[in-house]
């Protein structure tokens, strides 16, 4: 029998190939939250949007045992090929969901299919309590009150920001103050009669935002909005974006195929893969107690060895690595892959390993190391110590 097992940098790492139930929430017990429930009982509203004071804008509740959005067993296929196969996620209310991936794993067609823009083989998606997909249901998109914006940002270049804005929205709406209280979220109030093509890319990218808010919606889903951006302004806008969310205590879902991005922005990541989500978890966990191997890879730099487990440790190429204590059936010894993070791994003055490479980045230097036949990367947060052609002692 073999798992995937990592090395223990506190009591509550590593599993038996499974995620620890103490370091990872997992449907029940689900998140209790208030309840605000109308005459007849029913679930008022989930989500949450808060003007800059605070103050919640509109009538909007939690409720026990419900999740702002839920997505059970998605399936989708185009023709002969397969897309969604089987994909589940859960997002909890106030919280942001990244849907990380490698390109082409599904990761917009899921987006799609919860926004309404395409329909599901099989598969329920409930929104606020609410079934808008699934046996015999299907909501169209501009009823589940979901707010969406696009790869592009989808501006029209026709209207000014202002109108943009509020092109979603009833007359009324438009008539209340709406528009402009939701440019005040972004900090456009003064571009409001500007048009798109005058904008910055960053402005651009609020305004698309600011499209999507107006309308209050339950869950906002995003679709690798800054993508679009320079490396810097890119930083500077999602950081942006990050603290908007929280500070509205909007329910989202963010689409990415970067790593740094998924951990920056999601409470919760979902790490999707051919068309399957692998593993949803904080990133810590997903750093620290990955599922599979390939998501151990994914989600950071990663040494996968071979090692023995005998009770609370692995015996492996660097020596004994402490992990969770597993009792195997019969007092068997369990063949393991052993993940070993780089940075929790320790040079020395020795004779185990020699020096293939050394990479100075300024905040840490990146070595790699062949122990016998297995190489290694291994991370140290100074100056190099050793050259090329070192050998050296490799431990954990």
């Amino acid at each position: 029998m073999t798992s995937i097992v990592t090395g223990l940098r506190d009591a509550t790492r590593l599993h038996d190939g499974r995620v620890s139930p103490s370091s990872l929430w997992h449907g029940d017990p689900r998140p209790s939250v208030a309840v605000a429930r109308d005459s007849n009982g029913a679930i008022v509203r989930i989500g949450g949007i808060r003007d800059t004071h605070g103050s919640l804008l509109g009538t909007v509740n939690t409720a026990v045992d419900t999740f702002a959005l839920e997505a059970r067993d998605i399936a989708k296929s185009f023709g002969a090929m397969s897309v969604l196969v089987s994909s589940s996620l859960t997002v909890k209310p106030g919280k942001t969901v990244a849907l990380l991936g490698p390109s082409g794993c599904g990761k917009t067609t899921l987006l799609r299919v919860l926004a309404g823009l395409e329909t599901p083989d099989r598969g329920d998606v409930i929104v606020a309590g609410r079934t808008v997909s699934g046996a015999g249901t299907f909501v169209p998109p501009e009823k589940r009150n979901i707010g969406l914006v696009f790869q592009d940002w989808a501006l029209f270049p026709h209207m000014s920001v202002a109108k943009n804005v509020g092109y979603g929205l009833t007359a009324a709406e438009r008539s209340s103050g709406r528009v402009a209280e939701t440019l005040a979220m972004v900090d456009l109030e003064e571009l409001a009669d500007r048009m798109p093509g005058k904008l910055s890319g960053g402005q651009q990218q609020r305004v698309a935002l600011a499209r999507a808010l107006a309308p209050r919606p339950d869950v906002l889903l995003l679709d690798e909005p800054f993508s679009n951006l320079d490396h810097d302004l890119r930083v500077r806008v999602r950081g942006d974006v990050r603290r908007l969310l929280q500070d509205l205590g909007m329910s989202a879902i963010f689409v990415t195929h970067d790593q740094e991005e998924a951990f920056v922005l999601g409470d919760e990541v979902a790490v999707m893969r051919d068309g399957v989500i692998e593993q949803q978890a904080t990133p810590s966990v997903l750093y620290d107690a990955p599922a599979s191997a390939w998501v151990a890879a994914f989600v950071g730099e990663a040494n996968l060895v071979g090692g023995h487990i005998d009770g609370n440790h692995a015996d492996t190429v660097v020596g004994p690595v402490p992990v969770a204590t597993f009792n195997a059936p019969n007092g068997e010894i369990l063949n393991a892959t052993v993940l070993l993070r780089p940075e929790y791994l320790m040079l020395g003055n020795g004779d185990e390993g020699i020096v293939k490479d050394v990479e100075f980045y300024g905040h840490d230097t990146a070595y790699r190391i062949v122990v016998g036949e297995t190489p290694f990367l291994v991370r140290a947060m100074a100056a190099p110590r050793f050259a090329l052609g070192d050998t050296v002692s490799i431990t954990y």
